[in-house]
């Protein structure tokens, strides 16, 4: 099962900074999940709200300011506001990049599509949303990246429960990726996917976890999910690593491994 950091090594780090996202590879992870939000000049900002104020002190809206206002802000850990394209730079050879486009505006998918573009290897990308018009538009305009239908309350609020449920929102995206909320998967849920030839990727809340995890990551690991985004990535790692430890030597003592 895939260990997905999620806005990288929150717990250990302000989230969706460098320092998270360091802490999620020296914690073992193979993925890190990030959020984008599009600028008033069209360029992709790592924040997972459009408004300013939960991990930076300033107010307003990222779609207010151009990349010069915004490149001369910090985060509350000190560390300058992260562009994208830079993230890409010092990142993508190191780890997977799970990058979720925020709301439904096709320029951001774009501007996603040609910093992925850019960088080359198209493999260690991963682009998820929980709105369909960006997918469609990397669908239709960039194929070879690999897209993710993220799934959750969210999807049953307003227009989106009308306009699609999961198959249908997967057909739309042309995804084989599904990334439902993890306390939405079940054994069904898994039938389904296997039969579709869908990887199913669970999240969680960043209230999720705080107990009880290692209960939830077994039952995930039994019911073959293919990864979880995690706000523990280094403990997921160490109890993976655990049970996998475990299965060997459950092996060795079998009869037919003599």
């Amino acid at each position: 099962m895939k260990v997905i950091a999620h806005r990288g090594a929150n717990r250990e780090a302000l989230e969706n900074s460098r320092a998270a996202y360091e802490r999620s590879i020296d914690g073992g992870a193979s993925r890190i999940e990030l959020d984008v939000q599009l600028s008033r000049d069209g360029h992709a900002v790592i924040m997972h709200d459009d408004r300013l104020g939960h991990t930076v002190d300033v107010k307003g809206f990222i779609s207010s300011f151009d990349r010069k206002d915004l490149a001369k802000m910090r985060l509350k850990n000190g560390e300058p506001l992260p562009f994208l394209d830079e993230i890409v730079d010092e990142f993508a050879d190191r780890i997977e990049l799970n990058i979720e486009i925020k709301g439904r505006n096709q320029n951001l998918a774009e501007t996603v599509a040609r910093i992925c573009n850019d960088h080359g290897r198209l493999d260690a990308f991963v682009v998820s949303s929980f709105e369909a018009e960006p997918l469609i538009h990397l669908k239709d305009h960039h194929q070879k990246i690999q897209r993710a239908c993220l799934w959750g309350t969210d999807n049953l609020l307003g227009q989106n429960f009308s306009r699609f449920a999961p198959p249908v929102f997967m057909m739309m995206a042309g995804a084989s990726i599904f990334h439902p909320v993890a306390e939405w998967i079940d054994e069904k849920l898994m039938d389904q996917a296997k039969a579709r030839d869908w990887k199913v990727y669970g999240w969680v809340p960043m209230a999720g976890e705080k107990s009880g995890r290692e209960n939830l990551w077994n039952y995930l690991a039994a019911i073959e999910v293919d990864g979880l985004c995690t706000n523990y990535p280094r403990e997921m790692t160490e109890w993976k690593a655990g049970v996998e430890h475990e299965q060997q030597r459950i092996r060795k003592l079998s009869p037919d491994a003599r």
